[in-house]
């Protein structure tokens, strides 16, 4: 017999649940909705949290610098792979965002519409963006230490011991460029590398450098350091090289192929006519053995990882969630490049999207679902506990 540490049957469960006022909250006493983390996935939810209809002051956002997230710190300056018009149509998909006026706004629509540009020209509206939204929603500038779900909501415990209630969180938490441990110690991050003249401040002649993967962000940095004038360049790649296609009505490989100036400098040089100190060679070990030693320093180019969570429910193991829905228990949800979606091409090719686009295309899909889940408040507490009556 399983009895849950609260309740001694399912019938005082749903009657604890018809007499607890919904929004009832120990800590803040209103908020339905938290949004942890306020990168661009975070941004798309408080935003279409309010096109929805949520009242603005029954969400509250956590984030502890509010600026854009890790492609405000360190990706102003680094190409974007995405057409000018489809960063317009990000902001126009969401009417609150529109409801924000912004002279770097303004600017993004006199762009060539059909160029890619730096990133900065969606990160800077991306940012009047956020500073919008803070003066409409509850904006905590903090960081999560805990989660736990108790008395029919989840609890937030902040790193300044703020605690607020909701009954609602998503987590908005990003990723951070994933890193391995060949024998080269010392890395340049990813972050440094995809900025130009950031790299270049830690590059000399000299140095022999190894690159890793052959992603995007791979074929970028080996454009970099080929600019650069480095003595060696070592590309261990595990994939060939693969591009994205405009198929009219949708785009194979959309999340993983090249795209913009990588995807030009990979057919027209790399391809063609690669230059004289880049040797590139599949990633086995026979061959970093033969080469690793040769190389003075690395750069991992080969994905993303999911920042830390926090404690959820005292556990601090990896949680899972449904990649199709953003669910990953009741009224706790994950979206951005944490918690991407699955997608299934035409074709039957299978990958996760991540991109600005995409996350607002997919909140579009999901979120609707999960008010309807926080509206059916029987169904998720079922599904919450596992309880037979005595």
């Amino acid at each position: 017999m399983k009895i849950c540490s609260l309740f001694k049957n399912k019938v005082i469960v749903l009657l604890i649940i018809v007499l607890m006022p919904l929004g009832a909250s120990a800590e803040d006493g209103s908020n339905k909705w938290a949004v942890i983390g306020f990168g661009p996935a975070g941004i798309v939810t408080a935003g279409l949290l309010i096109d929805l209809g949520v009242p603005e002051k029954d969400i509250i956002c956590i984030d502890p610098e509010f600026n854009v997230g890790r492609l405000g710190q360190y990706y102003n300056n680094v190409p974007s792979n995405t057409k000018t018009k489809l960063f317009v149509n990000f902001i126009k998909a969401c009417k609150t965002f529109q409801e924000c006026k912004s002279a770097v706004i303004d600017t993004l629509y006199t762009y060539d519409q059909d160029l890619e540009y730096p990133l900065r020209i969606i990160i800077e509206p991306l940012k009047d963006i956020s500073d919008y939204l803070r003066t409409k929603v509850v904006s905590v500038q903090d960081s999560i230490k805990s989660l736990y779900f108790e008395d029919a909501q989840w609890h937030i415990v902040t790193q300044l011991n703020e605690r607020f209630a909701v009954e609602n969180v998503v987590l908005a938490t990003g990723s951070h460029p994933r890193s391995l441990d060949y024998n080269c110690t010392n890395e340049i991050g990813l972050d440094i590398a995809l900025n130009k003249d950031a790299l270049a401040q830690v590059v000399s002649p000299e140095d022999s450098v190894a690159v890793v993967g052959s992603s995007h962000s791979a074929v970028l940095v080996l454009k970099f350091l080929s600019e650069i004038k480095v003595k060696k360049i070592i590309n261990f790649y595990k994939n060939p090289l693969q591009y994205s296609v405009d198929m009219g009505t949708w785009t194979l490989h959309v999340s993983t192929g090249l795209k913009g100036i990588a995807a030009q400098w990979a057919r027209e040089v790399l391809e063609k006519n690669p230059p004289g100190n880049l040797l590139r060679l599949y990633n086995n070990k026979e061959a970093r053995d033969a080469w690793l030693d040769v190389c003075n320093k690395i750069i991992y180019a080969v994905g993303f990882e999911r920042n830390d969570l926090p404690i959820i429910n005292g556990n601090t193991s990896e949680i899972t969630y449904d990649d199709c829905s953003g669910v990953i228990a009741p009224r706790l949800f994950g979206i951005g490049i944490a918690f991407p979606e699955k997608y299934t091409d035409p074709l039957g090719n299978v990958e996760h999207r991540v991109g600005l686009n995409s996350f607002m295309e997919y909140a579009q899909r999901v979120m609707p679902e999960w008010l309807a889940k926080e509206r059916n408040r029987f169904d998720s507490f079922e599904k919450l506990f596992t309880i037979d009556v005595m």
